[in-house]
């Protein structure tokens, strides 16, 4: 007698195909949209290190290269014959060094490196008569004025030795060098918000000026031409001064052989906390 009954196996049936065929598809399509992403990637990347990348319009008018975070962005600013030079630097955050040593025909010649293409500074610049005007100023500096003054950003600034500057520097956090030897102010007014502040000035100054210099909380550190005809009135909140070869009557410190009755060098500082050193070269 014939056993009409169906023995047991695997049976697949229709419904089941379908699931393993939308398994494969979904497979299918996450492999492809995974590899899309990192097609993008990889060519944004490119374009990055490339410095091709498209520039939104409130960074049309900045001279400086998109790829300054892998190397400095670099300007001058040409002096078109002009015999005076007002100079205004703006840093929120970051590192800046300030000296000569610009070409005879620039008034500025400036290296930035920044590592976000939105940190890089704006350029104004115009002539008026035989004054040149030029301020480079962080666009956002109002965001980054208490970041940490191991910022990213970076500015070495070489200005003309052959003609009076007027210089005005701010930065909000950071450390700030400025070293004028070889160059003739006509003034010079510096902020900082946070960090420390080494001003030299230089021994080639022909012509009596006036300087400013305000340093929120840090080392401040200024060296004056010995020979120069210099006074300086320090005033400190909290911290102390040292001084090294003037001569000091309570809060005002000038130089050796000091005469009130020709031309003088008036400077003032304003220290809030943090030492204060005073140097004649």
């Amino acid at each position: 007698m014939t056993d009409s009954r169906e023995k047991p196996g695997l049976q697949v049936s229709s419904h089941d195909t379908l699931n393993i065929g939308s398994t494969r598809v979904t497979r299918i399509v996450l492999w492809l949209g995974a590899i899309t992403i990192v097609s993008f990637l990889i060519g944004f990347g490119i374009l990055a290190l490339s410095g091709e990348l498209p520039q939104s319009k409130d960074q049309d008018f900045s001279p400086f290269r998109h790829t300054a975070f892998l190397s400095p962005g670099k300007t001058t600013v040409p002096l078109d014959g002009a015999g005076y030079g007002d100079v205004a630097l703006t840093l929120g955050a970051g590192e800046l060094r300030v000296q000569g040593g610009a070409p005879d025909d620039m008034l500025m010649d400036a290296s930035i490196f920044s590592k976000a293409p939105e940190w890089e500074p704006e350029l104004v610049q115009s002539v008026n008569g035989s004054r040149k005007t030029v301020a480079l100023t962080d666009k956002g500096h109002k965001t980054k004025e208490w970041f940490s003054v191991d910022s990213p950003n970076s500015w070495t600034i070489a200005l003309n030795n052959g003609v009076p500057v007027n210089l005005e520097v701010n930065v909000g956090a950071g450390d700030c060098r400025i070293d004028l030897d070889g160059m003739t102010l006509g003034s010079l007014d510096v902020h900082n918000g946070a960090g420390d502040t080494t001003i030299t000035l230089g021994r080639s100054q022909n012509q009596p000026f006036d300087a400013v210099i305000r340093n929120g909380i840090g080392d401040l550190t200024l060296r004056v031409p010995r020979e120069s005809n210099t006074r300086i009135r320090a005033v400190t909140g909290l911290g102390e001064i040292s001084n090294n070869g003037l001569v000091q009557d309570g809060d005002i410190f000038v130089t050796a052989g000091f005469n009130p009755a020709i031309a003088v060098n008036e400077i003032t500082l304003n220290q809030g906390v943090g030492s204060i050193s005073l140097e004649a070269l």
